[in-house]
């Protein structure tokens, strides 16, 4: 099998890619680049079997070599200063947004939710993994990971506000400032290389990152009225 070849564009970085399937570069269509490249990535078929728990042993690797390509792009940005977050994520003007949660609790739900009560205010960036560079901005970039409804846009705002997500009967919301528990709930929310020294690189940008930005926390139900609190009592108070 022959590699497929092509350059991504993702948070102002070129990377060229050697992949073994079409579909890869079919996934990362918005983020296409001509530009000289910073780094090079060539996928080999160990990457793709480490992916996966699974004896496919003859069957295709596709949505693993996906995988491994996004693992091996967070190894690379955290050199570059920037964490690979897991949140949908949009921006209202010039002003973004991440609301994460636990898989399955409705961070997507209440994002699109905010959609509708924003009307033409509002823009996803990435509904799954944005990127964030932490320079003397704080600036959030989509990535072609964007989830299972591809919601996103090849765009980017500087963040004002993360904001924790949990299901609830009635809406509350609250700011959150012990940084001891921001910290550790961050820890669940951004991707943390296996490298030691990686690791303790994307651990120092989280420090940074506490000290630059507002946290809320929010219990929601799925009624319109959710994306009136959160629009009203959070994202107004935080775009500059």
């Amino acid at each position: 099998m022959g590699m497929v070849n092509f350059r991504i564009k993702i948070a102002n970085i070129v990377l060229e890619v050697n992949a073994f399937y079409e579909f890869t570069k079919e996934y990362c269509k918005d983020f296409l680049s001509d530009e000289e490249p910073n780094y090079v990535i060539t996928l080999t078929k160990e990457d793709l079997i480490n992916e996966t728990s699974e004896n496919k042993d003859g069957k295709v690797y596709v949505s693993e070599e996906i995988s491994a390509l996004y693992r091996k792009i967070a190894d690379i940005f955290v050199d570059e200063n920037v964490l690979v977050m897991h949140g949908s994520s949009f921006k209202v003007g010039n002003n973004a947004f991440i609301v994460t949660a636990r898989s399955g609790v409705g961070k997507s739900t209440h994002v699109n939710l905010l959609k509708q009560y924003l009307g033409d205010r509002f823009s996803y960036i990435n509904d799954d993994k944005p990127l964030l560079e932490v320079k003397d901005e704080l600036t959030l970039y989509s990535s072609p990971w964007n989830g299972k409804e591809r919601r996103g846009n090849n765009n980017s705002a500087p963040l004002r506000s993360i904001i924790f997500l949990n299901r609830g009967l009635t809406n509350t919301y609250k700011k959150l400032t012990n940084s001891g528990d921001i910290y550790f709930r961050l820890l669940s929310q951004i991707y943390l290389p296996r490298d030691k020294a990686k690791r303790e690189k994307a651990l120092s940008l989280i420090d940074i990152l506490l000290k630059r930005i507002s946290f809320y926390e929010i219990s929601v139900n799925t009624d319109i009225s959710s994306a009136e609190m959160t629009s009203e009592r959070i994202i107004k108070n935080e775009i500059k």
